[in-house]
């Protein structure tokens, strides 16, 4: 077991609601992952997976840009001080384009928000849901089958070189060979 702080259930689950409630109106997909969605007691961190609206922006008179609407709102919490970006172990700020490590200010809970597709969204929940024990076991199981589990991307890749798409979580244990576990039996 890791030395990382824990926080009670309650206290992260107020900051998880907090966080869904600013980016519901800027994402077409939205979910609590990690240790939350598995019903942990204590947490180390609340992870949140989205799949971010794209709005447009002006750059000059001549050209437009889309960007994330949850990236606008994220650089907005920023600047009303609810949310810090964090460093890593290594001291470095995680704030890129898919990732983004933050901390809570006013509860000091890390908040992890994390960008996905809708092409990638089951398997990247399954693998942002964790926990590690069960990401090992469908990444082991894949590899045992001459597979490879690509747990950012839209699914496998087969015996063949060909890519195995997921369109549920019960796809990603299905495809791996192993039975479907509901997050809160995942370890």
């Amino acid at each position: 077991m890791s030395g990382k702080q824990k926080y009670p259930r309650a206290e992260a689950l107020k900051v998880a609601k907090q966080m869904c409630v600013s980016l519901a109106d800027v994402s077409t997909r939205l979910i609590v992952a990690g240790s939350l969605r598995r019903r942990k007691m204590e947490v180390g961190d609340v992870e949140v997976l989205f799949v971010p609206k794209l709005v447009t922006q002006t750059v000059d008179f001549f050209t437009s840009t889309s960007v994330s609407a949850v990236d606008l709102m994220l650089e907005d919490l920023l600047r009303k001080g609810i949310i810090a970006q964090r460093r890593n172990v290594a001291g470095s700020i995680m704030w890129g384009a898919k990732n983004k490590f933050a901390v809570h200010v006013a509860s000091g809970i890390p908040v992890d928000f994390f960008a996905a597709t809708d092409a990638n969204w089951f398997n990247y929940l399954v693998c942002r849901t964790g926990g590690a024990e069960s990401n090992t076991a469908i990444a082991s199981a894949a590899k045992a089958k001459g597979w490879q589990w690509n747990p950012y991307g839209v699914g496998f890749t087969d015996d063949h070189g060909c890519t195995v798409a997921v369109t549920s979580e019960q796809d990603v244990f299905r495809h791996a060979g192993l039975p479907y576990r509901e997050p809160w039996e995942r370890l």
